[in-house]
């Protein structure tokens, strides 16, 4: 899907002195309140623990939200709350967790809600790629299982498993949900939840990458025994690499392309952001550059302020031509990251290339903690909503559309950054 970056010189405005004061206002405007004490709601048997701590966060959660019934109302949140204080007695502390992580996620903001404390996993990592759902990591022993393909889990298609999953992430759209649902997919305690397993084993249909299909059983282990097999040799695509750095640039001879990788909007200990952003503007003014490429496809946020000397340096620059500036996005931006891609799209003439983002262009986040008084289980919740565009939409789309697939990604290619060195 190609929508050209040209034609959207036209949709561009400019923002107005009251515009910026409207939208400073809204991100100075928080729905905090004081946190009630813990103290009444402690308790010594389990069930009135955990009934307690139910009690304490129907409280407590619509009064530090920003807004937390902007979608459903109060009456359905605390019917499903007192519901599950019902089934306490009949629940185990996981079915609790995972019912309570279902009702959060019901408000339909996915900054706000809770995790599942499980302490066993199948012994997988999978990625959802444009092919389908892939094992890109496995523990020790099952080697063989690297770089296939899941077909079928206990013999339903794995996309009709993973949807039965939905109600974990009501409040995500499609490219948030596929990459947060692989992460509840290695759970027992989910499968069993939802009705996609009785027991500890599983059965897995899958294609290897040889071709071959077969079905494999599988047993959970302990997060603390989980050992990971050493990854294929292989090379890997230059988005990938350098993950434990938040930001770093590399110059592409061909193409004469100054390719920038923000991955996290946070400040490195080892070089400060207003470093690095020296460093590059340097580097750039230095050596002959015809295309600058941000690549915020891994971006999943952090403080979305630490960008904006960039920006403003950006759109000032010669950079901000059309053909010279290009912008990944992709299903892992989200959060400060989208607001980096909004911020860039409204300022700058930049072509957007990958897939649509995780995160909303509207949307809750600003996110602080409490813990409930027993579980001493943290609860996040949202405190601002950053509202960018006066439509509400449920990605930002990219002006030419390449999907992350798994044939790339094996052969450690990157089709984006092919397309934009091909482009004149």
């Amino acid at each position: 899907m190609v929508r050209s970056y040209f034609q959207r010189k036209n949709e561009r405005t400019a923002v107005s002195r009251l515009a910026v004061l409207l939208i400073l206002l809204l991100f100075t405007a928080t729905g905090c309140s004081k946190l009630p004490s813990p103290k009444p709601y402690l308790a010594t048997d389990r069930n009135t623990r955990w009934v307690n701590d139910l009690t304490y966060l129907q409280e407590t959660l619509p009064l530090v939200h920003k807004n937390l019934f902007f979608r459903l109302s109060a009456a359905e949140f605390n019917r499903q709350l007192n519901d599950l204080k019902a089934k306490v007695p009949e629940y185990t502390d996981e079915e609790i967790e995972i019912a309570l992580s279902i009702i959060i996620a019901s408000v339909g903001d996915t900054h706000t809600g809770a995790s599942i404390g499980s302490e066993f996993m199948y012994p997988l990592e999978l990625y959802w790629f444009d092919e389908g759902i892939y094992i890109t990591g496995a523990a020790r022993g099952y080697e063989e299982l690297l770089d296939a393909k899941i077909l079928s889990l206990n013999g339903k298609e794995i996309e009709e498993v993973a949807n039965t999953l939905r109600p974990l992430l009501a409040g995500a759209n499609d490219s948030w949900f596929k990459t947060q649902v692989v992460y509840y997919l290695p759970i027992p305690g989910v499968l069993k939840y939802f009705g996609l397993s009785n027991g500890d084993e599983i059965e897995l249909e899958i294609e290897l990458a040889s071709g071959e299909k077969k079905t494999v059983q599988l047993r959970p282990v302990s997060y603390g025994e989980y050992i990971p097999a050493d990854p294929p040799e292989r090379a890997l695509p230059l988005y990938l690499r350098h993950p434990g750095e938040n930001y770093w640039y590399e110059y592409l001879v061909e193409g004469k392309i100054l390719y920038f990788n923000y991955r996290r909007c946070q400040q490195m200990k080892s070089k400060p952001f207003s470093a690095f952003h020296k460093e590059l503007w340097a580097f750039i003014d230095s050596h002959e550059v015809e295309k600058l490429v941000v690549d915020l496809r891994k971006n999943r946020g952090g403080s979305s302020a630490i960008l904006d000397q960039f920006i403003n340096t950006l759109k000032k620059s010669s950079f901000n031509r059309e053909g010279r500036l290009y912008v990944i996005i992709g299903k892992d931006t989200y959060s400060s990251g989208i607001l980096n891609a909004i911020r860039l799209r409204k300022e700058t003439v930049a072509c957007f290339v990958g897939e649509p983002t995780g995160g909303q262009p509207n949307h809750h986040g600003e996110v602080r903690t409490f813990q409930l008084p027993n579980s001493k289980k943290t609860i996040r919740y949202s405190t601002k909503y950053f509202r960018w565009y006066n439509q509400e939409a449920d990605t930002l789309a990219p002006d030419v559309e390449i999907k992350e697939s798994f044939a790339a990604y094996r052969k450690g290619t990157d089709p984006v950054l092919e397309w934009i060195k091909q482009q004149h």
